[in-house]
């Protein structure tokens, strides 16, 4: 099976020099995507609000992000026209399906992009996260085949 409402997320990180150089990145990239800011822009965010170290993987995004509750992004500030963004985040550990109802079964990306069709959310699986845009899965190119069938463990809706 193939996702066909899909994107790859790595072209958000397109002539970054942050960027050639990293791994483990999947987070950064999520928040790029997710915010629609740089990859520079989050790159930054992210090192500085999550601690996460050059080439490393991110720890502790759920509860950071259930602490931080918001975000602001002071984008051109050295131009004439800056631009402040902010985004509330909602997060929300282990949701269940519940179009089942004999027993309780976590969702997968494909059930969740099925069920949160509308909205911005950071998905986070096992040791990855990806975004969901208005029903729009962005994620690591390999995943169009095979990602749709991962457990979510958590989100966070960005409004």
């Amino acid at each position: 099976m193939i996702l066909e409402n899909f994107k790859n997320g790595y072209k958000v990180s397109n002539g970054s020099l942050i960027a050639a150089g990293e791994k483990n990145d999947c987070f950064v990239r999520a928040c790029a995507n997710a915010f629609n800011i740089t990859y520079d822009v989050a790159h930054g965010f992210v090192t500085k609000e999550f601690k996460r170290k050059a080439r490393k993987g991110t720890k502790g995004v759920f509860a950071t992000c259930k602490a931080l509750g918001k975000v602001t992004f002071d984008l051109f500030q050295d131009t004439l026209f800056p631009i402040t963004k902010e985004y509330k985040l909602k997060c929300v550990k282990k949701p269940v399906n519940a179009s089942y109802t004999h027993k309780r079964v976590n969702y997968t990306v494909k059930t969740f992009c099925a069920n949160y069709g509308i909205g911005t959310y950071i998905v986070l699986v096992n040791k990855h996260a990806l975004v969901i845009k208005d029903g729009v899965v962005i994620d690591n190119g390999d995943m169009r085949f095979s990602g749709y069938r991962r457990v979510v463990e958590s989100y966070i809706k960005v409004s």
